[in-house]
């Protein structure tokens, strides 16, 4: 079988989708499967360089021009159909929504990672939201398989679309064997020092964006401020979009001093500041799976998170959940861990189990099982 894998959709600096698309695709094709790998790339983004592998052809397109979601765009529907056939393509996986709408004879593989577009629409650029439920609405008629990141995922899927057309499995993500809880203190503690930090804090990392909740996150710990002077909370990751309420919303609250923005953190350094937070706080209002979330407790940090969506599905009772919609729920819930040592230690204990249960091996052979239904069909 020849599997193509398009992964033009993923930016250069990785977050949710850019890591598991990287960690898949290395896990993947270490399966001893008999398939021949087409990674369909960016010139400017070495990750997916897996070229030393006997089976996988890299096949770069000009990051100059295709970086741009007009060229992007005609890449996909008109480059991708041309290159299936030339290279006589049995499946071709699009990892973010959009994929060939052109009939081919390859099957079409298409990732739904969450359903935000349709249930919060508001959270989202208004280009994006028609681009997006345009795609997944064909997706529901025209792909041979889909995969969905969690079950909470699948089941809202279902709510809009229930009788798609394609075969529709649950590939639950993964994280990586660098988050674990035996990390070295003085490397955590150069990693730490070295963006800016000073110990205790309560740390975030993932885009800053709307759905993240991070502005109730800010409020509730401005309740705080006072009662744990030393702490700071860390927002790591990069700027996403409508950001700007947030960090208007610092500087109303005069917490610049204890409010620290780090931009983006590179995957090497995150285990580090995630072992070394006293409270790892993820209230996001609605999550596909939540990757960072089931990091924090792979490596053993006392986690804060939602009770919605997916959330509860990686979890279990690992974490302490909380209503990310009520400001009060958030506050009491960060007191009670700041507050408690022993529950702290209760949740570390219960979280290194809990993540134990998700790994790329195991996301991969189950994407790869997706393409032998697509397949078949």
């Amino acid at each position: 079988m020849r599997v193509l894998i398009d992964c033009t959709q993923v930016t250069r600096k990785k977050a949710g989708v850019g890591i598991y698309a990287e960690n898949m695709i290395r896990e993947i094709i270490k399966l001893d499967s008999g398939i021949s790998w087409f990674l369909l790339v960016q010139n400017d983004d070495p990750d997916f360089d897996f070229s030393q592998h006997s089976n996988v052809r890299l096949m770069r397109v000009s990051s100059r021009i295709f970086r741009k979601l007009p060229f992007r765009f005609l890449l996909e529907q008109l480059f991708i159909p041309l290159l299936a056939l030339a290279y006589r393509i049995n499946v071709v996986h699009s990892l973010h929504y959009s994929f060939p709408l052109m009939p081919m004879f390859s099957k079409k593989v298409v990732t739904i990672h969450d359903m935000t577009m349709f249930l919060m629409p508001e959270m989202h650029l208004a280009s994006k939201v028609r681009y997006f439920r345009f795609f997944i609405g064909a997706a529901a008629r025209r792909a041979d398989a889909l995969g969905f990141d969690s079950h909470s995922a699948h089941n809202d899927f279902l709510k809009l679309f229930p009788h798609p057309t394609p075969s529709c499995d649950i590939v639950h993500l993964g994280k990586g064997p660098q988050f674990r809880p035996d990390l070295d203190p003085q490397e955590v503690d150069r990693v730490v020092r070295g963006y800016g930090l000073t110990q205790p804090y309560v740390l975030y990392i993932g885009t800053i964006e709307p759905r993240k909740n991070l502005d109730r996150l800010t409020q509730a710990f401005s309740t705080l401020a006072q009662t744990y002077p030393t702490h700071t909370l860390v927002i790591a990751g990069m700027k996403g979009w409508m950001y700007e309420s947030l960090f208007e919303l610092v500087r109303t609250l005069g917490l610049e001093n204890r409010v620290v923005f780090t931009g983006f953190v590179a995957e090497t350094d995150k285990p580090f500041l995630i072992r070394g937070a006293e409270v790892f706080a993820y209230v996001s209002l609605y999550e596909g799976f939540g990757i960072p979330v089931l990091e924090a407790l792979a490596c053993g940090t006392p986690t804060l998170t939602s009770d919605v969506s997916s959330i509860p599905e990686v979890t279990g009772d690992a974490a302490l959940l909380i209503d990310p919609s009520s400001v009060q729920d958030i506050t009491a819930g960060l007191e009670r861990l700041l507050a408690d040592p022993s529950l702290r230690n209760e949740l570390a204990a219960k979280s290194i189990s809990q993540a134990a249960r998700f790994s790329w091996p195991a996301t991969a052979a189950t994407t790869l099982n997706l393409y032998r239904k697509a397949a078949s069909r």
